[in-house]
């Protein structure tokens, strides 16, 4: 306010040119031009003088005139208040609010923000931190323990009957049983191929002819006696023949025959009889709850949780999250990854699923539309504090600041209105003869 201005000049070049208009005055009384200057120079520096004390007046005592002046300090509670006021009710009303808030368009805005790459990285970021301190925050053996008692009780609660007959429809729908029966007879006759089986069987067949020749009469003991030292009965040729024919019958059921066939299917159904029996039902039972019982769930689940743990925090995020998908991962690439796949999606789906836009619009626009009204009365309490810790001087400085050049113009047409009005009347008053 202390600063020369245009107002300033023009108040003083308005009493030069009065003390001109005197001095003309007085050099040609009789003038009617100099009367005329002096008529509208008073009235200029008259009107300058009465806009600069109005203005002043506003802001301080000019020249120390005390009455109905500095009005901005002496009214400054009801300035303070006021302007509280207009803040909470014109610049934050309810309805202005809702009317800006309606003309942001956020979404738009908002999906820009989370398609850049910082923005992307640092949102992935804190969420890979919360899963990670959520992984290492948690109680693995207690966790392990109640999965696996769930494990055992689902596994305990399917009907025997369901795990046969699944069991069954696996068998026959992916042909295991022949793999089964021919892996069976392969074995076997690997076993029957040996010298040892031979001898085996050479063995039983003496011990056959024995009980049959303890079991016969005298002449039937001569008999076969006989045909031994004659070498008319050789059990070593006959075990050998025995071993060779065994050995075709088991190629057979090996090989794609009608035998093998017939095999299986008699075995099958041996088996589909066996299944339908109650004994057979509480054998299954019985190995299904000792099974149950019997498998390491605690371990194995408690050993996976901290694999699970000791990769998702080995990560290395930024790596991961720039390098392509990867048919092998551990598990902290592959929580990154679905992160990073997740968030696409969402951003895809911000842009083009209509009912998601609708959704994403609605709440963004409640969201900040009852902030910024539980702010109303927030604003008008900072814009008190504000004002009140203002000096006087400050405040009037504040606001002459903001309408500077409209307080110049005003006192600069004090004296531009007052010469043409001084003017107009002394042209009256000629007109009129005075």
């Amino acid at each position: 306010m202390d600063r020369w201005n245009d107002a300033d000049t023009t108040l003083v070049c308005a009493a030069a040119c009065f003390l001109m208009a005197v001095g003309f005055k007085i050099v040609y009384p009789e003038s009617l031009l100099a009367e005329g200057f002096l008529f509208v120079t008073e009235a200029a520096m008259v009107g300058g003088i009465a806009d600069w004390f109005a203005v002043t007046a506003l802001f301080k005592k000019p020249l120390g005139f005390p009455f109905h002046t500095a009005i901005l300090p002496n009214r400054r509670e009801d300035f303070v208040k006021a302007s509280v006021q207009m803040v909470q009710k014109e610049f934050f009303s309810r309805r202005t609010i809702f009317k800006k808030v309606g003309n942001f368009h956020l979404l738009p805005r908002l999906i820009d923000y989370l398609e850049k790459l910082d923005t992307k990285k640092f949102l992935l970021g804190e969420l890979l931190s919360t899963v990670q301190k959520y992984f290492a925050k948690l109680d693995k053996e207690n966790i392990s323990k109640m999965l696996a008692n769930k494990i055992r009780r689902e596994l305990e609660n399917i009907p025997a009957k369901t795990l046969i007959d699944n069991g069954a429809d696996w068998i026959k729908k992916s042909d295991k049983d022949r793999e089964f029966f021919i892996s069976l007879m392969k074995k076997l006759r690997i076993e029957a191929a040996k010298p040892e089986t031979r001898n085996k069987l050479q063995n039983v067949l003496e011990e056959y002819a024995e009980q049959k020749t303890q079991s016969a009469g005298i002449f039937s003991q001569l008999m076969t006696g006989l045909a031994q030292m004659l070498d008319l009965v050789n059990f070593g040729e006959a075990a050998e023949i025995f071993q060779v024919q065994l050995l075709k019958f088991i190629d057979e059921l090996i090989a794609d025959t009608p035998l093998q066939r017939q095999t299986l299917n008699e075995c099958r159904l041996k088996f589909s009889e066996l299944t339908s029996t109650s004994d057979f039902k509480d054998l299954v039972v019985r190995l299904q709850i000792d099974l149950t019982s019997a498998l390491p769930l605690e371990k194995a689940i408690e050993t996976s949780l901290k694999k699970f743990d000791a990769e998702l925090q080995a990560v290395d995020f930024e790596k991961t999250l720039s390098q392509k998908k990867s048919p092998s991962q551990d598990f902290g690439t592959l929580i990154v990854q679905i992160l990073d796949s997740e968030y696409n999606k969402l951003i895809d789906s911000l842009k083009v699923d209509s009912a998601i836009k609708t959704a994403a619009n609605n709440f963004i626009y409640e969201l900040t539309a009852r902030t910024a009204l539980y702010a109303q009365p927030l604003v008008g309490t900072v814009a008190k504090n504000a004002l009140d810790k203002m000096t006087a001087e400050h405040l009037n400085n504040i606001v002459y600041d903001k309408a500077e050049k409209d307080f110049v113009w005003i006192r600069m047409n004090g004296s531009i209105v007052g010469s043409i009005v001084g003017l107009i009347i002394f042209a009256i008053i000629k007109v009129a003869g005075y």
